[in-house]
């Protein structure tokens, strides 16, 4: 599991990306969302991003099961061009390094 956070106009976004299953029954989920930030428990722990709602999800399947990725988006959120642009750049890029 990884979580990458970048600024974008004073926001913060993120992707969360999740690798399930082995072998052929795996996939990979990619996750984008608004990220917030969540105090520390003590006060000598910064605060730390955290993802909130998921805005877009891409599923990768294993190249083995010879399947296209899949891409859900929640109806009910918006996020600027640019945001979704950086986030399918990411996510090209991770599946493009996965395939060689």
């Amino acid at each position: 599991m990884s979580l990458l956070t970048w600024d974008y106009d004073g926001d913060l976004f993120c992707t969360l990306t999740t690798e399930t299953g082995a072998g052929e029954g795996r996939m990979t989920h990619f996750e984008l969302s608004e990220a917030r930030m969540v105090p520390g428990g003590a006060s000598s722990v910064s605060a730390s991003p955290t993802p909130g709602p998921t805005v877009v999800t891409v599923l990768a399947y294993a190249p083995e099961e010879e399947k296209p990725a899949e891409v859900y988006f929640d109806a009910t959120q918006t996020l600027p061009f640019a945001v979704l642009q950086h986030f399918v750049e990411l996510v090209a890029s991770q599946l493009t390094s996965a395939e060689l």
